[in-house]
């Protein structure tokens, strides 16, 4: 015990030995010393360590017995404290009932371990008959703040044990006694583990945090508390119908909350959104949206519309809302409901497709007049007034379809909707593009049938077969194109896709860079056919998710630009 030196003050003083101290923080909770000593190498690693001025560190092995497992590398850290001894009078290990005067029975202890707890209640009970010594002093602590490696298991690799008992020892005799296996590469063959299965040593901090919109709320029936999220959007419950589904809707999802827990403006909405399907049974989003007051909750729509109507989300009556109860496939009459969307120039400029009210009341028809609206590139055929559309959507009825073609043209045929299509296009491109459409080329173009049979009749005069899907030869360059789009729209026949040689394997939204020649010099006949729709006439990708797979592998069948023969 070191001399305690006492003076005219009541202030202790102890006098600090030179006794070397090392703190080693153990990641491990400590029950066996000697084997904690032989993790960071032994008794001569940490004898090393000792010295003062040294920068050594020290490797912790979590398994001695696996050559494989790596050491983690400890950190020196320099720090100034001391190592005290306190010394307390032993417990007989006998207990009575605190405050109590009944007499001390023998108490066991099943743990002899004294955690911090026990040392300081100790030193507590015996604030007076305690005695302290200063060890040494602690110029440097190693702590462990990396992760340890992963380590392959070898337990049942024979050809690896031998490796580890005979070569890893540096032993020569036990060297001589190994050799490799004559079956080696032959069968049961091993591999080495790699020597670093992780390089990430130190743990990600993911700063992970509650949420500041998740409240604690109760139930006050059951008081049974639970979390709440206050910006969670709301779930709807709007029917999402395909071309291809067998039947369409005819009441509101059974999930719907019911309309009386919604605030008064939504209630109004409702029944206007319900009158306005009285009067039109199928409308886009942008031409309800435009019929709403300037006072009506727009936002609200999104919710009101799943009571009224479901969503078709493909087919000829793409992306509109449709009635419930109402079928636009069984009956001819809901032919103008049906819609076009294009690939536009600029579309990433504005064209946006979402519940937002438009300044433009009318934006939603489409008049072949400047200015162009940008809230939108659908467009119901009920809805173009333009002099040259508005014919072709009101085509007599001895020109539709006796059946519904449901995946693209509808009731109409498929010259009809090939030409809407195309003229719509260029009409919308000249609009944006700020430039003048010629008048004489559109009404050419517009001369073209309204049911195309496909290619390779016999032509037996030498003058051009317009019926044919092909335009003279002194057409402009942009009727050749225009030309060459319809006949490759009017391919999608019964709903097949079209693709080079008319097979119907590709997709009607397929396009190439290249077009063939579009017209017949006199007496000539046909042969081959153009690949898929040149570039920009084809139908947009969104929502066009259920072909995307097939259309991948049919991309790179066909040279580009190339003819076939049918």
């Amino acid at each position: 015990m070191s001399l305690l030196m006492m003076d005219s003050s009541s202030t202790r003083r102890y006098r600090v030995p030179s006794t070397p101290v090392l703190s080693l923080e153990h990641p491990c909770i400590v029950q066996n010393s000697q084997k904690a000593v032989q993790m960071v190498g032994g008794p001569s690693e940490i004898a090393q360590a000792l010295n003062i001025d040294g920068e050594k560190t020290l490797g912790l092995r979590f398994q001695l017995d696996n050559p494989d497992s790596r050491t983690v590398i400890s950190y020196n850290k320099k720090t100034d404290n001391l190592l005290l001894k306190l010394t307390l009078p032993k417990r007989t290990g006998r207990k009575r009932k605190r405050g109590s005067e009944d007499e001390f029975v023998e108490h066991s202890q099943e743990d002899n371990r004294k955690d911090v707890a026990y040392l300081l209640r100790s030193l507590h009970d015996n604030s007076k008959r305690y005695e302290a010594e200063v060890v040494g002093k602690i110029s440097s602590t190693h702590i462990w703040r990396t992760m340890p490696d992963l380590v392959y298991s070898t337990r049942d690799s024979q050809f690896l044990r031998e490796v580890q008992s005979k070569i890893m020892p540096q032993d020569y005799p036990l060297v001589k006694q190994w050799s490799l296996p004559e079956s080696y590469g032959l069968q049961d063959t091993e591999i080495f583990p790699p020597a670093v299965l992780s390089t990430q040593t130190l743990s990600s901090n993911y700063t992970y945090r509650q949420n500041p919109a998740v409240k604690t709320v109760s139930d006050p029936a059951t008081g049974k508390r639970s979390l709440f999220n206050t910006q969670a959007p709301q779930r709807l419950f709007t029917y999402q119908c395909q071309w291809n589904d067998e039947k369409y809707p005819d009441q509101p999802n059974p999930d719907c909350p019911p309309l009386q827990d919604f605030p008064d403006s939504h209630i109004q909405l409702y029944g206007l959104i319900q009158r306005l399907f009285d009067q039109r049974p199928i409308w886009t989003r942008r031409a309800l949206i435009n019929q709403f007051p300037d006072d009506a909750p727009v936002f609200a729509a999104r919710y009101i519309i799943s009571y009224v109507a479901y969503a078709l989300r493909s087919g000829p009556w793409r992306d509109t809302f449709c009635k419930f109860g109402l079928d636009p496939r069984k009956d001819p009459s809901y032919r103008k409901y049906q819609t076009v969307m294009m690939q536009l120039l600029h579309s990433g400029e504005g064209f946006d497709r979402s519940w937002a009210r438009s300044k433009d009341r009318s934006s939603h028809v489409f008049t072949g007049k400047p200015p162009y609206p940008t809230d939108g590139k659908l467009w119901q055929l009920c809805d173009l007034e333009d002099p040259d559309l508005k014919p072709l959507v009101d085509t007599p009825e001895i020109n539709l379809r006796h059946e519904c073609e449901l995946r693209y043209f509808g009731w109409y045929s498929n010259g009809t909707m090939a030409k809407i299509r195309i003229a719509l296009k260029a009409k919308s491109d000249a609009l944006i593009s700020h430039e003048t459409l010629d008048p004489a080329a559109m009404r050419n173009f517009l001369t073209l049938p309204d049911y195309w049979e496909g290619m390779g009749m016999a032509d037996s005069s030498d003058q051009i077969r317009t019926s044919m899907g092909f335009l003279g030869k002194d057409a402009s360059k942009k009727e050749l194109e225009w030309a060459a789009a319809y006949r490759s729209l009017c391919r999608t026949t019964a709903g097949s896709l079209p693709t080079s040689g008319g097979s119907g394997k590709g997709r009607l939204s397929k396009s190439k860079r290249k077009t063939t020649s579009s017209y017949l010099e006199a007496g000539q006949t046909p042969l081959s056919e153009e690949p898929d729709v040149p570039e920009g006439y084809e139908e947009p990708e969104d929502g066009d998710e259920e072909q995307d797979e097939a259309d991948e592998e049919d991309e790179d069948e066909e040279p580009e630009g190339e003819d076939q023969e049918p």
